[in-house]
């Protein structure tokens, strides 16, 4: 079986977000904001990805063909020096991203049995054993004698809202939302016409085989900052400073990102 993470950086195509960058290649492909872009994938969304304890896992990258050239550029050798083979970065016309995922993944993992195809934004981060616990649970899905169905999504509730102010983590924030896309995979063979991204994650419950996990512990980040591409919502809660450092556990790549101004309030 195989783990394929898939992001969407700065794809101008139907992909369900509706920012109005999404709207205007103009100010999708601005120079500022796919620097800031690229700072956030490459301090969260790949750091997150480099510290897995399983590496065992594919991350495929689906932004536009409209992008400038040194961005495009850039954004590969990027993922190409931060995860080698296992990242693919592909440019596509204007299309649905789902649509592209799913041919994508029919095309690259057809001799699979099964793949386990998981959401993960550009500035969001998934913890350092992540790709393990979501083959562990992919496994039982697979074993399970009760579920016929061909495609079972998996959803991790619990995470953590980080808040970044001029760039910079400033608070975290406890998260637990079923069936949030934070995290959100799907276990099914690589034909299968259904995809996290042709599906409203708000209805799995109701219409899609579904395994949410329980485990009371934060499974993903996400990031709430000024350049946001859809509306990122937090708790009025937020983490003491022991609470923030006790996270560092599960997100390593945080430790020394937060200021020590967090340490001297506590």
């Amino acid at each position: 079986m195989k783990i394929v993470f898939e992001t969407r950086f700065s794809f101008f195509g139907q992909s369900g977000w509706r920012s109005e960058a999404s709207k205007d290649p103009g100010k999708l492909f601005d120079s500022e904001r796919l620097d800031a872009r690229l700072e956030m994938f490459a301090r969260f969304t790949l750091a997150s990805l480099a510290c897995q304890s399983d590496a065992g896992f594919d991350h495929v990258i689906l932004s536009s063909e409209d992008m400038p050239a040194p961005y495009k550029k850039r954004l590969t050798e990027l993922c190409k020096d931060v995860l080698g083979d296992r990242a693919q970065v592909v440019f596509k016309p204007f299309m649905s991203a789902g649509h592209a995922f799913r041919q994508h993944i029919r095309q690259t993992y057809q001799g699979e049995s099964h793949v386990a195809q998981v959401v993960l934004d550009d500035d969001d981060a998934v913890s350092f054993d992540f790709v393990m616990a979501l083959r562990y649970q992919s496994n039982c899905i697979i074993l399970n004698p009760v579920n016929t169905d061909p495609a079972t999504f998996v959803s991790f509730p619990r995470g953590l809202s980080i808040g970044l102010d001029n760039g910079q983590p400033a608070w975290l924030s406890p998260r637990n939302v079923p069936y949030t896309n934070l995290g959100l995979a799907m276990v099914g063979p690589p034909g299968h016409r259904k995809n996290p991204y042709m599906t409203s994650h708000r209805k799995i419950g109701q219409r899609m085989a579904s395994h949410v996990v329980g485990a009371k512990r934060p499974f993903y980040l996400r990031a709430v900052h000024d350049h946001n591409d859809s509306r990122a919502i937090s708790s009025d809660e937020r983490l003491d400073w022991d609470a923030t450092r006790a996270s560092f556990q599960y997100f390593p790549f945080l430790e020394g990102q937060f200021d020590l101004a967090l340490e001297r309030a506590a």
